[in-house]
């Protein structure tokens, strides 16, 4: 019930999570000073003005201006005081004004309590007709930031769009259609295709049908220019910002071309070599389907699994010619490139590092990191409403990486860890850990202390504990399989489970994986193939992918983008509300110039992973 900012400031990342954490200015005109004071966020002291304001007015504005003051106080962080604020109003059921705005108040209580149908129930009826610009826009607005929790891209953008009618700050203006353009970037071309309305153009199917060209178009800028202008002739009276247009007619061929030679740098013996020969296979894969390839030569280095070596074979790549490098792929060889300042050409690092201060400008991040994985089911569960969490990990290194990365997030946004245990992986039974996350031995200790004192045989019933909201797993598919009926003999049937993807082998297994049933996981594209509409290039090269690459499904996929992406990076890098539809996910540049990958979510339903936001996709 608290955290108010930080829940915005995660229903960012859920549209890409960037632009909603700068909520919208409206015009100060004409407004009180408890007004201005709330328009630019001074939330604290709107709500003391308000409450002043309301002192020395007549009865029927006092509960105006006081259900102004609780809104302030959500806004502020302060629920506690803004629900006792709100209780101790009265409101006249007669007043259509009144009714109207305390909807609004308790839809602003709702929202802060991640309850995106209680924030739709309330707002099912318009507000009053005489209701100000700001609280109608404030209305679409929270309708809005419900859908989009709820996942429904369209009608996320379509609340935005509504928005648009009620604001007059030019800047307002322009970061409620980054919201409208990052809430349709999460859909796929096809889909904004599909779902684009029969009806005669309107402003909605205006933004989808310019969303869907600059996707389609995105690395063709001629043929983009193009389109646009053709969009503009059918869409004349179309509200869409100059600069948003602007952007899009002004984008250079030079910056979607792809360089003439490029470096793969990859440990293709000792460990990792598996690992490296399906990035390169997919990475292959996706260069033999480009169309325009004659010019392009890949030069392939092999690091040999030594870090200590880095140096001499990315200065080889350089002296060779080399004018974008892919890889390395370990985080130590990474971290000696950038400790020595050796970046001399545009690299793609196939790893995550930790970077204290600004990123080199010719570093760029890519990887399938465990513990952003862990970071966003933090992100999803919060969104879903969840506070309290128990976590299940495995004992060792990358068990403690993903505890600590999901703990660190989920404190962070506001949740709570309230229970964690860890798992020998290499058993069946998981029955000890289990107990000890629900207290269920302390249940038992109860019990036998109860028939010690009253000298009798109680009966007895197994009991858990009842402060859990989810359970987040950290495993793969041979304990998920084995924790998640292990959960049920608990009584824990009804808890919502969490997990990273890698509990599903990526490979369809309904009988084994019907075990799994109920588990929420995030995927990429690549992997979901089978389960969703989504082919993309897998459906070209399905009978030429290598055994390496169906073995290891997630690190072919990533070698596939890892090449595709680079006629993207500046794009990407110019317009941080952009988005790259990869096989690896949605993918996007945050400020250190890491790829970032919204995954799509599912569960296990007879053993198939089904979408759960359908309208993401």
């Amino acid at each position: 019930m608290k955290h108010y900012f930080k829940f915005f400031a995660l229903f960012i990342i859920t549209l890409i999570l960037a632009s909603c954490a700068t909520k919208p200015q409206y015009s100060p005109e004409g407004v009180s000073e408890a007004e201005q004071l709330y328009l630019t966020k001074q939330y604290a002291e709107a709500a003391v003005a308000f409450n002043q304001q309301a002192n020395s007015t007549s009865e029927a504005k006092q509960t105006l201006l006081l259900l102004r003051a609780v809104i302030a106080y959500v806004k502020a962080e302060q629920l506690t005081r803004a629900v006792q604020l709100y209780h101790s109003i009265q409101i006249d059921e007669n007043d259509l004004q009144q009714t109207s705005l305390s909807r609004l108040t308790n839809a602003h209580i709702a929202l802060a309590e991640r309850n995106a149908e209680e924030v739709l129930a309330q707002l099912s009826k318009p507000l009053a007709r005489d209701s100000s610009a700001i609280l109608l826009a404030e209305f679409h607005e929270l309708r809005a930031t419900a859908f989009s929790m709820q996942g429904d891209r369209i009608t996320t953008a379509e609340e935005y769009v509504l928005q648009g009618r009620y604001l007059t700050n030019n800047e307002s203006i322009l970061q409620s259609q980054q919201l409208i353009w990052q809430s349709l970037a999460l859909l796929s071309e096809r889909s904004l295709q599909q779902m684009q309305p029969a009806r005669a153009p309107d402003v909605l199917s205006g933004w989808m049908e310019l969303v869907r060209l600059s996707k389609k178009y995105q690395l063709n800028p001629t043929l983009l220019r193009a389109a646009i202008e053709n969009w503009q002739r059918r869409y004349t009276d179309h509200p869409v910002h100059l600069s948003l247009i602007t952007g899009l007619l002004n984008r250079k061929q030079e910056d979607v071309n792809l360089p003439e030679k490029i470096a793969l740098l990859l440990p293709l013996s000792g460990r990792f070599a598996s690992a490296a020969e399906a990035i390169r296979d997919g990475l292959l894969a996706s260069y033999y389907a480009q169309k325009n390839k004659k010019n392009i030569t890949i030069r392939i280095y092999n690091t040999e699994g030594k870090p200590e070596n880095i140096e001499d074979v990315y200065e080889q790549a350089v002296a060779d010619g080399a004018q974008f490098i892919i890889g390395p792929l370990n985080k130590t060889s990474i971290n000696t490139l950038v400790e020595q300042e050796n970046l001399s050409v545009p690299t793609l690092a196939l790893n995550y590092i930790n970077l204290e201060g600004a990123s080199p400008q010719e570093l760029y991040q890519f990887g399938l990191s465990p513990e952003e994985e862990a970071r966003q089911v933090a992100e999803r569960t919060w969104l879903d409403g969840h506070v309290n969490a128990a976590v299940l990990t495995p004992v060792g290194p990358w068990g403690d990486r993903v505890y600590k990365a999901f703990r660190e997030r989920w404190e962070e946004i506001g949740g709570r860890v309230i229970e964690q245990q860890s798992y020998n992986s290499s058993k069946n039974d998981f029955s000890l850990p289990i107990r000890k996350l629900f207290n269920i031995d302390d249940s038992k200790k109860r019990y036998r202390k109860f028939s010690r004192l009253l000298k009798t045989k109680l009966k007895y019933t197994t009991y858990r504990r009842q402060d859990i909201d989810f359970i987040f797993i950290a495993g793969f598919p041979r304990q998920a399989r084995q924790i998640r009926p292990q959960l049920k003999f608990f009584h824990a049937s009804q808890v919502p489970v969490y997990a990273t993807s890698h509990i599903f082998t990526g490979n369809l297994n309904p009988t084994r994986d019907r075990l799994m049933d109920g588990i929420r996981f995030g995927d990429m594209p690549w992997v979901l193939s089978e389960s969703t509409a989504h082919r993309g290039l897998r459906n070209e090269i399905e009978s030429l992918i290598s055994k390496a690459g169906n073995k290891h499904q997630r690190l072919y996929a990533m070698g596939v983008d890892a090449f595709n992406i680079i006629a993207a990076l500046n794009t990407l890098k110019a317009y941080p509300y952009e988005r790259y539809q990869g096989e690896t996910g949605s993918l996007s540049l945050d400020e250190k110039q890491r790829i970032k990958r919204q995954l799509s979510w599912v569960y296990f339903r007879s053993g198939r992973p089904i979408l759960i936001d359908q309208a993401n996709q």
